[in-house]
């Protein structure tokens, strides 16, 4: 075997600057990146924590408003003449239909769950004076039960003096 060839002292200080720069490089790269980039994630934890930290103090800060409407709409989630089902609705629906004097015609359709609230179809046929129509209307909106009017056609009637209503009616249970 050959021993080790000597080096001149320009070529070793060339091979010594060739190994401080690879060194430099290996600590740099396996030991300074990874560090640096740990610190940048935990850096982004931190803010991000203190950002939910903050707009759960604002929640907490915003309980008593909150509590407040919550406690206003109550009436509309939980109603207690009404006991959640179709039949119950319908009724009051007649009921209301009673009180306003029209004539009407329920026709349901199924009930479609989706993501945690029920909806209920029904689409209703309404005749009468237009002062009786829109007494209806009226106390329709005033119900304390989550509905939307998908569909609202008014028209005259065949009668004179009287006029039909057609409403595509959806009533919306929360599911728990």
């Amino acid at each position: 075997m050959k021993p080790f060839p000597t080096l001149k002292p320009r070529e070793r200080r060339l091979a010594l600057v060739a190994a401080v720069f690879i060194a430099g490089w290996a600590l740099v790269a396996w030991l300074v990146q990874p560090l640096w980039d740990r610190l940048r994630e935990l850096h982004l934890d931190v803010r991000t924590h203190a950002e939910k930290f903050q707009a759960m103090q604002r929640l907490l800060e915003q309980a008593p408003s909150i509590e407040r409407d919550y406690e206003q709409y109550v009436p509309y989630l939980q109603s207690p003449d009404d006991d959640g089902t179709p039949q119950s609705f319908m009724k009051g629906l007649e009921a209301l239909s009673r009180r306003s004097s029209v004539q009407l015609n329920l026709k349901p359709h199924q009930q479609k769950p989706d993501k945690g609230v029920t909806r209920f179809e029904v689409e209703i046929e309404l005749e009468g004076s237009q002062p009786n129509l829109l007494a209806f209307l009226d106390e329709l909106l005033l119900v304390k039960t989550l509905i939307t009017i998908e569909r609202l056609r008014i028209s005259t009637a065949p009668t004179p003096g009287l006029l039909r209503a057609t409403l595509l009616l959806h009533r919306l249970t929360l599911q728990r």
